[in-house]
């Protein structure tokens, strides 16, 4: 007995306390929750959970932590945490929640936001350039989109975009609109003619694409999670219907494409 305690006794004296790592829940509730949302599913600033990460390498995150995202909201925190801290917040984000987070009627309705009455904008386009020669420029690097003459090259107008587009953009067939998905589930419907977001909904948690019907009526999005197909009325994305992507067993399968 005397022996053991005196190890722990020099164990001590030697500076080797090991020390247990910080606790990331805390962290996160502290610095993350206001534009990440309590369950991860992303507010002003993205969903962070494993599947919405997939692009993002766990070394790239800790930079992005560290020193924040360029023309973003997104701060560094590189004076306000320590590195292991860092490291924790890190390692959370990457880890699966112990519940799995739902995404169903309720949620999608409540997302939807229309901030132009279908109809009540001018149905002619505010600028010169031939409207069905333009090239939409998706900016994936810092979260924008632009608008480009296609006899020009010449920028029409730019805009933020939500986070991580990802299936490339679809257009009606006229022409005058064109949908975005990003990565976390928002579907965007942008006025060409009039350079405006007219209305968007959050169909998913981690969305993979979307697709837009002949006739220009109707809007499917694909999703990662939850396993489902949404359909939404192209008029002012209000939500149609739900579709559970199960096979005759019942058994759910992530949409991919």
């Amino acid at each position: 007995m005397k022996k053991t305690l005196l190890f722990a006794a020099w164990f001590v004296s030697q500076g080797a306390i090991v020390h247990a790592a910080p606790d990331p829940a805390p962290l996160y509730r502290q610095h993350c929750v206001a534009c990440h949302g309590v369950d991860r599913l992303g507010g002003l600033g993205p969903a962070l959970l494993p599947q919405n990460l997939e692009r993002l390498k766990k070394p790239e995150a800790l930079a992005v932590i560290t020193a924040g995202r360029p023309a973003t909201q997104m701060q560094g925190f590189k004076d306000k945490l320590k590195a292991d801290e860092i490291q924790a917040l890190a390692d959370f984000i990457y880890t699966p929640p112990a519940v799995t987070p739902q995404w169903g009627e309720p949620e999608i309705r409540a997302s939807r936001y229309e901030a132009v009455k279908p109809g009540s904008l001018p149905d002619k386009p505010s600028f010169s350039a031939d409207p069905l020669n333009l090239f939409v420029v998706v900016e994936a690097g810092d979260h924008h989109v632009t608008i480009l003459d296609g006899d020009k090259f010449e920028p029409i107008h730019r805009f933020p975009s939500r986070f991580a587009l990802h299936g490339g953009p679809k257009f009606t067939p006229d022409g005058r609109y064109v949908f975005f998905a990003s990565r976390d589930g928002w579907i965007s419907k942008f006025d060409i003619y009039n350079l405006k977001v007219v209305a968007e909904i959050r169909a998913g948690i981690n969305t993979r694409n979307i697709a837009v019907s002949g006739d220009g009526q109707w809007v499917m999005a694909a999703n990662y999670l939850p396993q489902t197909l949404v359909l939404l009325k192209a008029a002012d994305l209000s939500l149609e219907r739900i579709i559970p992507v199960v096979n005759e067993a019942g058994k759910g399968s992530r949409v991919s494409a």
